[in-house]
């Protein structure tokens, strides 16, 4: 019997972008529907039993779904023994449950890049299959929920081989003497310094973006980046930029509905293992769009490109491969051939 590991966040999708620019709120309500989406999904493809070991949360999303969606018997849940504070305290303290106590074959989260990036520092070696909730959807994936508990499904029936659809992805190490933190994406220094809603929308207190990956088809800080090269997630290499009032100008969508313009004053690669110094002076760090650490005067800051991060499951190459597999068109089936002969324009 496989054990899931489930975080849903209430908070994923509720941030004041929805105020200051054009982001829609991906509520409550969606959240429960999601999850059933996904678990529908997951029992279609799966025979044998499971069991889940889930987050409490302050809103019991989780118990909603099951009030609405009565699952089998093969498909046990459990809420986790952890008193729930609705921040992301709730998230690390369960991550680092599930995987050394309840000893999970998988982790599965439904938010956003902060979401998972709480979860990546706990997960280790455990998988992460990352369902998009939040507001920068980066590493988490925007799939439907029912192919995505089909990919689950297919994944923990073996369907797949395990180093065919699972990747060791890049992280960002920020540091100063005894203080550190993670990022999945992105690193920011903004001269504001102030924490409160976390999200930064105001693009001329941005000097420094360092990312992991970039790409023109992303919001968010690391689409500065994404605007003038792309760097996929399994290339073992970011980049950084240096912003100023001259440079550059590049027009880059910050938040859902929000374009500005920006100046890049210097542009490099990151190789794995580089370190780099953050602008001196005061001001807050931000961590995959959001603002987590207050820099002090006199600080050092540095931060440093690593390819020891989270073990992510690409959910798309899961059914493509398990399509591939199917009887029908499997490699040397009668049907298998019949489409090549028609793609080969036999049919004319």
């Amino acid at each position: 019997m496989a054990t899931i590991g489930l975080v849903v966040n209430p908070a994923a999708g509720k941030d004041i972008r929805r105020l200051v620019a054009w982001g829609s709120v991906f509520g409550n309500r969606e959240k429960v529907n999601t999850l059933i989406r996904f678990l529908q999904g997951f029992l279609g493809v799966t025979y044998g039993e499971h069991h889940v070991v889930y987050m409490p949360d302050p809103y019991d999303l989780v118990e909603a779904a099951l009030r609405e969606y009565s699952s089998p018997a093969r498909l046990s849940f459990e809420r986790a023994p952890i008193v729930s504070f609705g921040d992301a305290s709730d998230t690390l303290r369960f991550t680092e449950w599930a995987v050394e106590e309840a000893k999970v074959s998988v982790l599965v989260t439904f938010g956003g890049d902060g979401t998972n990036r709480v979860v990546a520092k706990r997960s280790g070696d455990t998988p992460l299959f990352a369902l998009s909730c939040g507001t920068n959807n980066v590493f988490a994936e925007t799939i439907e929920p029912t192919l995505a508990g089909m990919a689950l499904g297919f994944f923990l029936e073996g369907k797949v081989e395990r180093d065919q659809v699972l990747r060791r992805c890049k992280r960002l190490r920020c540091f100063s003497g005894t203080r550190e933190d993670i990022a999945l994406v992105d690193v920011v220094f903004v001269t504001k310094r102030i924490l409160g809603t976390k999200a930064v929308w105001e693009p001329e207190t941005v000097r420094f973006i360092a990312v992991t990956q970039s790409s023109p088809l992303t919001i968010g800080l690391s689409s500065v980046i994404g605007r003038m090269v792309h760097i996929l997630p399994e290339e073992r290499y970011g980049a950084y930029a240096l912003l100023g009032e001259e440079g550059q100008r590049v027009l880059a969508p910050l938040a859902p509905g929000l374009v500005r313009e920006v100046c890049v004053s210097e542009f490099r690669v990151l190789e794995v293992g580089e370190v780099v110094p953050l602008p001196e002076g005061p001001g807050a760090i931000a961590l995959d769009g959001e603002r987590e650490i207050l820099v002090y005067p006199g600080e050092e800051w540095r931060v440093c490109l690593e390819h020891d991060g989270p073990i992510r499951a690409d959910m798309v190459r899961i059914l493509e491969l398990s399509q591939e597999r199917s009887g029908w068109c499997g490699k040397g089936s009668h049907y298998a051939e019949t489409w090549a002969d028609y793609g080969r324009g036999s049919h004319q």
